[in-house]
């Protein structure tokens, strides 16, 4: 870690400011449907290249974990099917390299499309839900400040 210590020990990969945070956030959620085993890296190095917060951006690509993993991928598969226009083919998903080298290969271009889909989807929805939450904290905290200080006087 030594190499990179300069480059980590910037303010920007760690300050929590709304704009930093919610992109970073919404960037992790977009990774978290990215259907290979990398989500954690992936979003540390963009965060790194886009510098953003990289707590956040690793936080968003938990999304997909082993609980939900499978049902969101089966759902993607679905909404590629709808957008495709295909009928859906009964899909076993195993996180096995057969899997991967032979059932995938009927399937691949709907997964793969719901996949960006649901990623923008989860990205967009995730960005503004978070700024709407962090811009209602801050108007809350600030007129609770503007009373107590209306009190204080």
């Amino acid at each position: 870690m030594r190499p990179f210590r300069l480059l980590l020990d910037h303010p920007v990969y760690w300050s929590l400011n709304r704009r930093n945070v919610t992109r970073a956030f919404a960037l992790g959620l977009f990774l978290a449907f990215v259907p290979l085993p990398i989500h954690i890296l992936l979003a540390a190095g963009l965060a790194l290249a886009l510098r953003l917060n990289i707590p956040a951006a690793v936080l968003g690509t938990l999304l997909t974990n082993p609980l939900t993993i499978v049902p969101l991928y089966v759902f993607a598969y679905w909404i590629g099917c709808i957008v495709l226009g295909i009928h859906p083919e009964p899909m076993h998903f195993e996180l096995t390299w057969k899997w991967l080298s032979t059932d995938l290969k009927p399937i691949w271009k709907p997964f793969l499309l719901g996949c960006f889909f649901m990623g923008c989807l989860a990205a967009t929805v995730g960005y503004v839900l978070l700024a709407t939450f962090w811009h209602f904290d801050l108007v809350f905290k600030y007129h609770g400040r503007k009373a107590k200080n209306k009190v204080d006087s």
